[in-house]
């Protein structure tokens, strides 16, 4: 459900939560309050951006929110990193927990 695909070292990326659903009949959820954090492997937030960050709903989708996280984080390529996501709406919670390594982006 959530799009992280790479996160690269002193760059800005988007984090995405593509068909957020409900619980109870499977509608698309337009309207959550859907906030991530980065936590390095020790649990705490990473330096570099305000926490939580905010995902905001794309208008006229269907329960796809996004988000980025800023060039400034304090990542090092190679650890492992844990993104956690939650939305709350007025009937429903979802949290969400992905691991990554964070990455050098390189030219070909």
């Amino acid at each position: 459900m959530a799009h992280t695909r790479h996160v690269y070292v002193d760059n800005t990326n988007l984090i995405e939560i593509d068909g957020l659903q409900s619980a109870a009949d499977g509608t698309f959820v337009n309207d959550a309050d859907v906030e991530a954090t980065v936590f390095d492997s020790s649990g705490v937030a990473v330096a570099g951006q305000t926490w939580p960050t905010l995902l905001t709903y794309v208008p006229a989708s269907s329960g796809v929110y996004q988000g980025v996280l800023s060039h400034l984080l304090e990542l090092i390529a190679g650890a492992e990193y844990t993104l956690v996501i939650d939305a709350v709406d007025s009937a429903n919670v979802g949290h969400w927990e992905y691991v990554f390594i964070a990455q050098t982006r390189r030219g070909s």
